[in-house]
Order: C-alpha cells, then sequence, then structure tokens
C-alpha cells in the first residue's frame, strides 16, 4: 500500500504514502515541477477530502484564462536573488537589503499568483497593512512614504523579472506616494566629539578579538563618513583602488566616487578625504593586510552595530527626535563645513549635489545665533560721544 498511487481529478492529483510514513501525501504538477504536501492524516478519506480542497483552491486561484497555472511569488522571488548574486561581491550590501525587503514582502504577497500581485488595488491593500497592521522594530510608531517607496522598489524588481520571463503581460501602475524632503539631522561638533570619546571607550572595552574587531570597524566607517560625505550607499562602493593621496599633503586624499544608488545619472567623481579619512583607511589596510584592489573598504553595512554605539552615546535620537542612522554622518560633514565658511557652490561640487538642494536640507539649520559673525560684519559701528551722523 505504501507504494500505490491513488489518482484523482482526471489523473492530476496524485495521493501515496511515503516508505516508513503513516501519513498520506498529495501532489500535482505546475509549472515543470511537483507541488507535494502532507495531507497530515492517515485516514485515506480524510487526505482525499484535504487533497482535493488544496488543489481546487490552487487552480481557482492560479489558474490563469489560457488554462495554465500562474507562477508564484517564490518563483520571481528565486530569480530576482539569482540575478543579485551575481554581484554579491561588489554589491554585497544591495543583496542584503533586498533579502530583508524581500522578508517584508512575502509576508503579504507570498500566497499570491503574481497574477494577482500585479494589479495596482492589490499593491494598495498592501500599503494599507504595511501601515496600519505590520510594523517592524524601526516603524513602531509609523511607516513613512519613503520606507514604502523603497519596499515598491524591490516589488517592482520582482514584478520585472516576472516580465522578462513571460509570466505576466505589462506591469501595473504602483499608487503614487509623495515624499516631503525634510533636513537630515546632524552632530553637533560637542556631540561628535562625545561620539568619539564613547566610541574608542567601547572598544577598550571590548570582551574579545572578535568583537574588538567588530568595534574598530564601526569607529573607522563613522570616522571615513564623517570627513569624506559620502552617502552610505556610495561609501559601500569604494574599493582601494579608487583611493589615492595628495600629492602636496599626504594628510588627504581623493577618492573616485562611481557606486551608489544615483550612480546611473551622474559620471565617477572625485571627492576629497580629509585627515580623519585617511587616518581611517591607513586603519582598514592594517586591519585587512592581505587586502587586493578590488576588494571593497567598507564590505557591509554595520547598521546594527552602530545602533549600539549610538544608544551608549546617548545619541540615538536627534534634537526633533528622529532616529539617527549611517546617514546623519554626511549631514554632519556639509554642516562642518558650512559652519566653518566653506564656499556652498565647492561643497556642492564635492559631495555630488546642488546648492539648491543643501540650502534645501541644511538651510534651516543656520540659525541667527551659527551665523552671527556673517550677519554682524556689516554693522554701523558704535557713535562716539560728540560727533554727529
Amino acid at each position: 500500500m505504501s507504494n500505490e498511487i491513488i489518482k484523482l481529478r482526471d489523473g492530476r492529483l496524485h495521493i501515496f504514502k511515503q516508505p516508513g510514513c503513516q501519513n498520506y501525501f498529495y501532489r500535482f504538477f505546475d509549472n515543470g515541477k511537483y507541488i507535494t504536501r502532507t495531507a497530515q492524516t492517515s485516514n485515506l478519506s480524510l487526505a482525499k477530502s484535504t487533497a482535493e480542497k488544496a488543489y481546487d483552491s490552487y487552480r481557482f486561484n492560479n489558474l490563469k484564462p489560457d488554462g495554465k497555472f500562474s507562477r508564484s511569488w517564490d518563483d520571481a522571488e528565486k530569480g530576482v536573488l539569482a540575478s543579485l548574486s551575481l554581484e554579491e561581491e561588489t554589491r554585497a550590501s544591495r543583496l542584503k537589503t533586498y533579502k530583508i525587503k524581500l522578508g517584508v514582502l512575502r509576508k503579504f504577497f507570498g500566497s499570491m499568483p503574481l497574477q494577482q500581485i500585479n494589479k495596482t488595488k492589490t499593491i494598495e491593500e498592501y500599503v494599507k497593512w504595511r501601515r496600519t497592521e505590520y510594523r517592524t522594530h524601526v516603524h513602531h510608531e509609523v511607516v513613512t512614504n519613503k520606507t514604502l517607496r523603497r519596499d515598491f522598489d524591490v516589488l517592482r524588481a520582482v514584478l520585472k523579472y516576472a516580465l522578462r520571463e513571460g509570466w505576466i503581460e505589462k506591469l501595473c501602475q504602483l499608487p503614487m506616494l509623495s515624499v516631503t524632503p525634510k533636513a537630515g539631522g546632524w552632530f553637533t561638533l560637542a556631540e561628535w566629539k562625545h561620539l568619539q570619546k564613547v566610541a574608542r571607550e567601547w572598544i577598550e572595552r571590548s570582551p574579545n578579538d572578535k568583537e574588538r574587531g567588530l568595534r574598530e570597524y564601526i569607529y573607522d566607517y563613522m570616522m571615513f563618513l564623517v570627513h569624506t560625505g559620502l552617502r552610505v550607499d556610495e561609501a559601500f562602493h569604494v574599493h582601494y583602488r579608487d583611493i589615492s593621496p595628495d600629492e602636496k599633503d599626504p594628510r588627504f586624499c581623493y577618492i573616485t566616487v562611481h557606486g551608489g544608488k544615483l550612480a546611473y545619472t551622474m559620471k565617477p567623481t572625485e571627492c576629497i578625504g580629509l585627515v580623519g579619512a585617511v587616518s581611517a583607511i591607513e586603519r582598514r589596510k592594517k586591519a585587512n593586510p592581505e587586502h587586493k584592489p578590488n576588494d571593497l573598504l567598507f564590505p557591509y553595512n554595520p547598521r546594527v552595530k552602530l545602533h549600539e554605539l549610538l544608544v551608549a552615546a546617548g545619541l540615538e535620537r536627534d534634537e526633533r527626535g528622529e532616529r539617527r542612522t549611517a546617514k546623519n554622518f554626511r549631514h554632519t560633514f556639509i554642516m562642518l563645513r558650512l559652519l566653518q565658511g566653506v564656499d556652498v557652490y565647492k561643497l556642492a561640487k564635492n559631495c555630488r549635489t546642488s546648492v539648491s538642494q543643501i540650502e534645501r536640507h541644511y538651510g534651516s539649520y543656520i540659525s541667527a545665533r551659527m551665523s552671527r559673525d556673517e550677519l554682524t560684519k556689516f554693522s554701523t559701528p558704535p557713535r562716539e560721544k560728540g560727533t554727529t551722523r
């Protein structure tokens, strides 16, 4: 009896037992492979009923008008991850981000066929679910449009893969989500000095060599960002070969920036690395003495350990109550240069942005107190006694 196969639904549904197993299994053929599940019972009548319900439900939800089964979310997700894995050595951070986002998307779309996912109404239902029912530990208060748009980036990649494979005929229209730009938080000079002090003490308290290495990586990572002004995703695309010393002053260096999410909009450019960045680079070289020119300076995103450091320093929130991340280091670089009187045009060019962007995002932080010297240098001097205007 264990080797006997019982066929139902015109032979398309099979019920059988595995050797050494009491419960029945059922299977049916779909898109070049068998889908096999346990009926979770040793009773044949119950097993037939369970298998028929499962089979009919699958056909009803996954059958396309041409009579063929629709591909599933799993099929497209595996294809996207396989494509990204080809670039794992050079884009490890992107692959990790996609895996995180796919894990969230799978909770909602995982049981749906691609034909159903590729509908604007379905995606609108996802937006509602994401905002009201499912939130990560990071978004325990509110899920912003910015976060949802990042979800859409990964969802669009899944649907585009399905389109290339011919599993869907066209992409649906994704809901429009507006994002209002706002000034990013930054570390004041006093906060930045405090963070460095806490970080050094944090490193000294490391319980073992492995943990010490991780904490030193965090320290070098934040020093590099604060002294270059690179975007986070740009920093993860910097190879050792992209760094060259300043011929006139070895305390500085130049970094060729050719990666990141904005790489498709601009050509490779150079930015300057200040003293802190050069020191961080040298420490990374010592920590990896066998590094090659094609190796990444920072091969992975240490977001969890960085948050641990910020909490230890009491700096996990800025003055507006916003959660601080590695992005705040770029804001710090720009703000400290502005307060030191660096020309805005030159600063914008170095940071691969525009003067208007700097004014829009960082101008709100330049208070009258910060600009006192500049605002008062042309004021009328006090009039001496006995003189007239």
